[in-house]
């Protein structure tokens, strides 16, 4: 238990590596460390009533804070809510993030008052509504403030990179298509983000790396089609 607690020190020290001056952060505990950290029911709750409000969206979408330690978040199709468990707080480190989590699951939410057939529309080809959620989301993000990279940063913590991508093996796509897929509709729709602080974080360097070759294809594309509508 010891060694646990000066784990969450260093954690909410925010360092990533030995430095001169050492802050420990004392009475902490696995009951108050996400409140220590800034993130709780409350914070959760007031990001998500955020994005509905800015996106103006007519729709009832409760959001919940379970306790498991899972890393997980799910839109629950049929009752429209939205449930994050508190594992997936070790992975979000900051405001961005959490909106990326809660706009995308309610995306999923807001798509499903469809009715009954885009219910099982959703549930038959669940692949291409988690992108599209992906996509939504972003749109969310952006409306409410919120800075979209952070749906890469927090996707490439938390993405999965299944061997196969198809058929009922994997509910999601590959984690690599997904991410790709999020930095294309931001590089078109918000380039002015490209920019942003988020990009020079671990975790997108990471993706930048890990895509290097789909990101520079892509970029030449662009290129290509804005050269030719110049024309």
């Amino acid at each position: 238990m010891k060694k646990i607690l000066i784990l969450l020190c260093f954690l909410l020290a925010g360092s990533y590596s030995f430095a001169e001056e050492v802050i420990v952060v004392r009475g902490v505990n696995m009951d108050n460390f996400w409140h220590k950290k800034g993130i709780n029911e409350e914070k959760v709750i007031k990001v998500g009533q955020k994005i509905m409000l800015d996106n103006k969206i007519p729709k009832r979408v409760p959001i919940f804070v379970d306790t498991k330690k899972n890393v997980n978040a799910f839109s629950n199709l049929y009752d429209k809510t939205v449930t994050i468990h508190e594992g997936m707080f070790f992975y979000i480190d900051n405001d961005d993030e959490l909106a990326y989590v809660l706009a995308h699951e309610i995306a999923h939410s807001v798509e499903a008052y469809g009715g009954m057939i885009k219910y099982m529309a959703i549930n038959s080809n669940s692949k291409k509504y988690e992108q599209k959620a992906d996509l939504n989301g972003i749109d969310y993000m952006v409306k409410s403030g919120y800075d979209p990279i952070a749906a890469i940063t927090m996707g490439n913590k938390i993405f999965g990179e299944p061997i196969w991508d198809w058929g009922c093996t994997y509910l999601h796509p590959k984690g690599s298509k997904r991410l790709i897929e999020m930095y294309k509709y931001i590089y078109v729709k918000y380039p002015r983000f490209l920019n942003s602080p988020l990009t020079k974080t671990p975790s997108y360097k990471n993706f930048e790396y890990a895509m290097s070759k789909e990101i520079n294809a892509f970029q030449q594309k662009q290129k290509r089609k804005n050269m030719k509508d110049e024309l």
